[in-house]
């Protein structure tokens, strides 16, 4: 999964509807740190902590009262989810002999996904790749078309076989906590339901979204947010932590 995958879900209005979580595979594209807050419709707050290296994620939360980090390593395909109380850690792998996606495939670094460029065009006034995507979930494959644009590799538009539409429109340029943004609408669309509406602020010198609206008032969003090298000791899980095998995995072994 990409960095910016691993900041930001593409929209909690996809959450919210069941479109699998599927984006471009792109990087963010400078070193930062920032706050990360989370807010619900009745306006209580989660406020984390997240540090962006060169290949790397650091994301520091808390989950029922408990500290937790998570470590997010993509040239190794590794994720280590640390708790600092318990002095332990866990470490998930990718699994081994996926095959490697195209360059700018939605497939890149998601395991068991299938895709097969069809070709490019122009959505929305934008060059675009469009996509034949299969991506893997609990109920068996999903087939989408998907058109990536070449600008950002921003997801513009989804089809979902037997399954909802989703489309993303730039509305237009602004500030948002200093700096400047690109505002996005998205719209998830499904036969004779009512049409979804989302929005969010694209940081083109981060190459991420750093604020999401959700129809149903959920927000999440970067503050505080400070672009200087990371210090590499922030990736790397304390030799003093013991590493903790969960149940599952020791059934695979």
């Amino acid at each position: 999964m990409s960095i910016r995958g691993q900041i930001l879900v593409l929209g909690l209005c996809l959450l919210l509807t069941g479109i699998p979580q599927v984006r471009a595979a792109s990087p963010a594209a400078v070193e930062f740190s920032a706050d990360t807050v989370q807010t619900d419709p009745q306006k209580n707050q989660r406020v984390g902590h997240i540090f962006v290296g060169k290949n790397r994620v650091r994301s520091e939360s808390e989950q029922n009262g408990q500290p937790v980090v998570s470590i997010v390593d993509t040239d190794s395909g590794v994720t280590w989810v640390l708790y600092p109380r318990q002095g332990s850690y866990i470490e998930y792998r990718m699994g081994s002999g996926q095959p490697v996606a195209e360059a700018g495939s939605p497939c890149a670094g998601v395991p068991g996904a299938r895709c097969k460029k069809l070709g490019d065009e122009t959505l929305h006034g934008r060059p675009a790749t469009k996509w034949q995507v299969s991506m893997p979930s609990q109920k068996g494959a999903v087939q989408s078309t998907q058109w990536i644009g070449k600008q950002h590799s921003i997801l513009l538009r989804q089809e979902v076989k037997d399954g909802p539409v989703m489309e993303q429109r730039m509305l237009q340029v602004e500030q948002f906590d200093g700096r400047t943004v690109e505002k996005w609408e998205m719209t998830v669309s499904q036969g004779d339901q009512p049409v979804q509406r989302s929005l969010r602020w694209f940081d083109p010198q981060l190459n991420l979204a750093i604020r999401e609206e959700s129809p149903l008032g959920y927000v999440r969003e970067l503050r505080n947010i400070t672009i200087a090298p990371q210090n590499p000791g922030l990736f790397q899980v304390p030799a003093e932590f013991r590493k903790i095998v969960p149940q599952q995995q020791s059934q695979k072994r």
